[in-house]
């Protein structure tokens, strides 16, 4: 059964975006979001934020440490935040 997901872009054009992407949990690939500029980005990490969600850190090709730790800071407070 796909379910909507939050996936926060790291990097690239459209770094600190969220994106709501489809994607079905029974798969065991995750999500995968083209960025403006063509390049593809991938998932680097999930976190379930309530019963039925899952928000995803995905990786631009160009991202820096900096900012993939940033990100994942962001990720984790967001997720924090949302009740179970």
């Amino acid at each position: 059964m796909e379910q909507i997901v939050e996936c926060l872009i790291v990097g690239g054009p459209q770094h600190g975006l969220v994106r709501l992407q489809l994607w079905d949990p029974r798969y065991s690939a995750p999500p995968v979001v083209a960025s403006n500029d063509g390049k593809v980005c991938i998932a680097a990490a999930r976190l379930p934020s309530g019963q039925c969600s899952n928000r995803f850190l995905v990786l631009h090709p160009q991202a820096t440490g900096q900012q993939i730790l940033a990100m994942v800071a962001r990720l984790r407070v967001a997720t924090m935040a949302v009740p179970a």
